[in-house]
């Protein structure tokens, strides 16, 4: 993990010319520049990545094992990464703005609701309190109206239909589907294995105990048994690999749309 974290700081360090694909990509969608995204993905694939390798290797050297706690931050990890992979990966530079549009589509649309839930903490019976949770709302609108206007002329100077984007961006597991879908890790694979650490992030019974090893039941006098399960370390090496090499291929497409120049499409 370390070699993996290192060459992203390294690549993380670079300015893209604007003459590269991630430099005209930017000028094509600013001010919500979609290296910006990706940057912002990557930081949140790489610190939960260090912390997972901290909670699991504590001294650096012997494996500590925890039962569930180490999926939250391997789920993080495998979303963030697989979500910059996802915004990259397009060959076509249209479609990498589209889908910069739509995930900031979502992330405004969720931040609203995050002040909109937030303004009702206020004490509405109060005019003081009144006031500040009209204003917070009122100031989360205007954002979302100037995110709104600032898409709109992004995509209209590209040729996108709002239809193409105001929908928002897919849920996160068919993100990593179509992120992760290349040679060395296949898509449904890496799905099925968000889907499972998903269950071990949420509180689920079911995905506990299928996902556990099982010693012999012991049966108590009182009628029910005992049983003791301990987690099966198959799961944190798909999860890790899963996370890990995706994070390695987001680096690897970061890299290339930074070096690679781009090619403007003459006018026939």
């Amino acid at each position: 993990m370390d070699s993996l974290l290192e060459r992203y700081a390294t690549i993380a360090q670079l300015r893209a010319k604007p003459t590269s694909e991630l430099g005209d990509d930017d000028r094509r969608t600013s001010w919500l520049q979609l290296s910006h995204y990706v940057a912002s993905c990557m930081s949140m694939a790489t610190d939960n990545l260090a912390a997972t390798k901290q909670l699991l290797l504590p001294d650096g050297e012997q494996l500590e094992h925890r039962v569930t706690a180490h999926f939250p931050l391997l789920r993080a990890a495998l979303e963030s990464a697989s979500t910059a992979l996802w915004l990259l990966r397009p060959d076509a530079q249209r479609d990498r703005i589209i889908r910069l549009l739509q995930l900031r589509m979502t992330d405004i649309d969720y931040d609203l609701t995050l002040i909109k839930a937030a303004a009702k903490i206020a004490d509405l019976t109060t005019p003081q309190g009144r006031s500040a949770s009209q204003a917070a709302i009122r100031g989360g609108v205007a954002r979302r109206k100037r995110h709104m206007e600032q898409m709109t002329k992004i995509a209209e100077t590209e040729g996108i239909s709002v239809d193409d984007y105001t929908g928002g961006a897919p849920g996160y597991g068919v993100i990593v589907e179509k992120a992760t879908d290349y040679p060395d890790l296949n898509g449904r694979y890496a799905a099925t294995v968000w889907r499972l650490i998903s269950g071990l992030t949420h509180p689920s019974p079911l995905r506990m105990m299928s996902t556990s090893k099982h010693g012999d039941a012991v049966d108590n006098e009182d009628g029910t048994l005992y049983l003791v399960a301990t987690m099966n370390v198959a799961h944190t090496t798909n999860a890790l690999l899963a996370a890990m090499m995706t994070y390695r291929q987001a680096t690897e497409t970061l890299a290339a749309r930074v070096a690679r120049v781009h090619h403007r499409t003459r006018p026939s």
